[in-house]
């Protein structure tokens, strides 16, 4: 069975609905064709570990190293950054818990009702994405696509499908490093959690020199700012259903 979809105009802009249809149309023929080419041909990720794997043990071999040498340092090499990993993966199951809370599912459903328009919408999504990558990247993806749904549950409003997915994940893209789940920062303020030659090398940075500086508050407030003013623009067309 095949649903036709009737697109409205774009928002802010010129164009009659049966141009933006065509427009629309080859977009998302051009679109669906670069997903079927990536999901046959793009290799999962475990392929590039192999190749990096391979090139950094032959280039070390080359350098002179003894292969026993190369095997026992990849070896050893793992361990040394489990505690770094362990970390990263709280900051993911952490999140998870406290987006799909009762107290957090509440507090989606009312934000959810707070937009008026598709625009409005989208804006909302990009600012709960990118505050909630603040506290903790893996909230920020789940609470994310939780509001997302919320929001296309609502009947009295157009919301762009693509626009609202794009900007639900901006948090990841534009904040998250800024915030207190950032690899680098929670990396360089843990002694334990650096490798071992380059703990001499930098030492321990803490927070208040790197993610609570005034200058990173600043351009964290400046990329917020931006970012939902470019996701509740004008320029994308108002829905599809």
């Amino acid at each position: 069975m095949v649903t036709r979809l009737k697109v409205s105009p774009v928002e802010g802009g010129g164009g009659s609905p049966a141009h933006m249809a065509v427009a629309e149309g080859r977009l998302a023929r051009m679109a669906l064709r670069f997903t079927a080419w990536a999901e046959r041909w793009f290799p999962d990720a475990f392929v590039f570990v192999g190749i990096a794997v391979v090139t950094v043990s032959g280039a070390a071999l080359l350098n002179g190293a003894p292969p026993i040498a190369v095997a026992t340092a990849f070896g050893a090499g793992f361990w040394s950054l489990i505690t770094f990993s362990m970390q990263m993966a709280f900051v993911a199951i952490v999140g998870y818990v406290v987006a799909t809370s009762p107290p957090a599912q509440r507090l989606i459903r009312r934000l959810a009702a707070v937009p008026c328009n598709g625009r409005s919408a989208v804006g909302l999504m990009a600012a709960v994405s990118m505050i909630a990558s603040l506290f903790n990247w893996g909230l920020s993806l789940i609470v994310g696509g939780l509001i997302a749904r919320a929001l296309a549950e609502r009947a009295d409003i157009r919301v762009d499908y693509r626009a609202a997915g794009a900007a639900a994940q901006v948090g990841l893209g534009a904040t998250w490093a800024m915030g207190l789940s950032s690899s680098a920062a929670q990396l360089q303020a843990n002694a334990a959690g650096l490798p071992r030659s380059l703990l001499p090398i930098t030492g321990v940075i803490p927070f208040t020199e790197t993610i609570f500086l005034w200058q990173s508050k600043a351009i964290t407030a400046v990329l917020l700012l931006v970012s939902v003013v470019i996701a509740s623009g004008p320029r994308h067309p108002t829905a599809m259903r």
